[in-house]
């Protein structure tokens, strides 16, 4: 009951007015994104009430704004157009299993590892997607909308000579607004939060209307929310749709935790990566049964609820419920919006997701970066989408095993000793030098790591020494491969008459090492050692006087 008070005397007003601010921003993005992706204007409205509501109820993020997006627009339509609304809907639940499960791995973290070119690549891929998928509306063309872009560009040229310049207006009206409405309103109080998007929406349904302008336009949306169904639980078409449903729960992913980290860099706060996840799970596997797309966290909007002063998470819920009321009461309104408005939207939309800045910084960072960044962007345009994922998480794949791979090296002892350690401990016991070899691996001790080991112990091994230092300070990790070939190297040197001693374990390193029947075996627990200064005097105290006594017994 404290806690009730405490939230209507200190949160309660600044939540209703960024619930309400974030829903009018919300309202025209809703339908536009539906209609783009090849869906009725009110999926949309049905995703953006349920989703914020379940996304905000459930996440882990406490300013996400949860909705229809326009990255996931060109993966519903392509679903849809394979598979048609059932098979949709069947991808959308999917997806959202797909989701609770990466929360419940723990695969939030991993999630935004995916490398920024990826990222920048599948995002204005997304964009200029979108931007050719408006032009018809932007032209005024009724046009059903196309998964491929060579289509929707051959629908428009084949049309040329039905273009509505009373359309092409709008549309460009619609864009200059959102542009231009916020500069010069932010001196004027009581218009400075005034969405642009909605004067744009005003102005040009009720022209369009009163004037009788001859246009395409949203038609007819049902007032109310839908009962609940249940969706068609055929195996085949769950085999069919499961890659759609597994690009929709990544995408869906990456947006989310990527939007949870802009909330967090605007208002201090730390986002819970699993639980948003999983609450964004939970809104996809419910949103089939009431008709609705695949939804996932707003950037956008979960920018404007931040910036115009949200307290909780419960703004999220509010921007819900004031869609909620416009759906019951205003839908019907809605029949007279331009689609050439909702393109000027989505146009403005499509060129923020084309970030020019971060193509230049990616590209003056290396040249694999910027192969990836363009081979992801282009396939994104041009092929699959689903295919474009693939490849590209093959890509960041391969572009993490360069990098680690790059990160290894085995320095003799003649190459690195940048504490003199091994020439002091050389110049103090001469005799070690003719014996000791000391190698030093520096990175991960991984199966890209092998090539190195092989070709870096093979340059100095013909030396025969008889006692081998593998220095492991460096060692970040070690896996299966790199655990079985230290093995194969053990044997190898036991039947060489050899010793190996190993330094500078790190505690997972070691615990990986003892966790293995043959390391155990092949390894001497005496012959490990916390430093090189350590395994150096142990040599000279234990293992060179054994050798000198069998030199002196063999020259009798």
């Amino acid at each position: 009951m404290k806690n009730i008070r405490k939230y209507l005397k200190e949160a309660l007003i600044f939540d209703i007015k960024a619930g309400f601010i974030t829903a009018i921003v919300a309202l025209p993005l809703a339908i536009a994104f539906a209609m783009a992706s090849g869906v009725p204007a009110i999926m949309g409205l049905y995703t953006a009430v349920i989703a914020g509501i379940l996304g905000s109820s459930f996440g882990g993020s406490k300013f996400s704004i949860t909705g229809p997006t326009g990255a996931m627009t060109v993966i519903i339509l392509a679903t849809v157009n394979k598979f048609g609304i059932e098979g949709l809907l069947m991808a959308g639940f999917l997806a959202g299993l797909f989701q609770i499960i990466f929360g419940l791995m723990k695969a939030g973290r991993f999630v935004r590892y995916i490398p920024l070119p990826i990222i920048s690549g599948f995002t204005a891929g997304i964009g200029v997607i979108i931007l050719i998928g408006q032009i018809p509306n932007f032209l005024g063309l009724s046009l059903p909308p196309k998964e491929f872009v060579w289509e929707t560009i051959i629908q428009v040229i084949e049309n040329l000579g039905s273009i509505k310049w009373a359309a092409v207006d709008i549309a460009i009206s619609t864009v200059l607004i959102i542009v231009l409405f916020p500069k010069i309103t932010d001196k004027i109080k009581f218009l400075k939060n005034v969405p642009p998007t909605i004067v744009a929406l005003l102005v040009f349904s009720i022209a369009t209307f009163i004037l009788a302008i001859q246009i395409p336009v949203v038609g007819a949306i049902p007032a109310g929310l839908p009962m609940p169904q249940l969706i068609n639980f055929n195996l085949d078409l769950m085999r069919k749709v499961l890659p759609s449903a597994f690009t929709i729960a990544l995408l869906g992913s990456i947006e989310s935790l990527l939007c949870a980290v802009v909330c967090d860099a605007m208002t201090g706060t730390k986002h819970k990566s699993n639980k948003e996840l999983i609450g964004q799970g939970i809104a996809n596997v419910v949103l089939p049964f009431f008709n609705a797309i695949p939804s996932t966290a707003a950037i956008a909007r979960s920018a404007v609820n931040t910036r115009e002063g949200a307290k909780t998470k419960y703004a999220g819920i509010i921007h819900a419920l004031i869609l909620l009321i416009i759906v019951l009461f205003l839908a019907p309104y809605a029949e007279h919006i331009p689609r050439a408005f909702l393109a000027g939207v989505l146009i403005f939309v499509s060129i923020k997701m084309i970030d020019i800045r971060e193509f230049r910084t990616i590209m003056h960072i290396s040249m694999s970066d910027t192969a990836v960044l363009f081979i992801t962007f282009f396939l994104t345009i041009f092929t699959d989408l689903v295919f474009a994922v693939q490849v590209g998480m093959i890509l960041a794949i391969f572009l993490l095993f360069i990098k680690l791979t790059r990160m290894v090296e085995v320095s003799h002892m003649e190459e690195y000793d940048p504490r003199g350690t091994v020439r002091a401990a050389m110049k103090k016991h001469p005799n070690l030098k003719e014996n000791v070899a000391i190698y030093t691996i520096h990175g991960p001790f991984f199966f890209g790591a092998m090539n190195v080991f092989d070709r870096k112990i093979n340059e100095h091994i013909n030396i025969r020494k008889k006692i081998i230092v593998l220095r492991n300070g460096h060692v970040t990790f070690i896996d299966s491969t790199g655990v079985a070939r230290l093995n194969s190297f053990l044997e190898e040197r036991k039947k060489a008459n050899s010793t190996v001693l190993l330094t500078g374990l790190r505690p997972q390193v070691r615990k990986v090492l003892f966790n293995n029947k043959d390391f155990s075996k092949n390894m001497d627990k005496e012959h490990i050692f916390e430093s090189l200064e350590e395994s150096l005097n142990y040599i000279e105290g234990n293992l060179l006087p054994k050798e000198e006594t069998r030199a002196e017994q063999k020259s009798q």
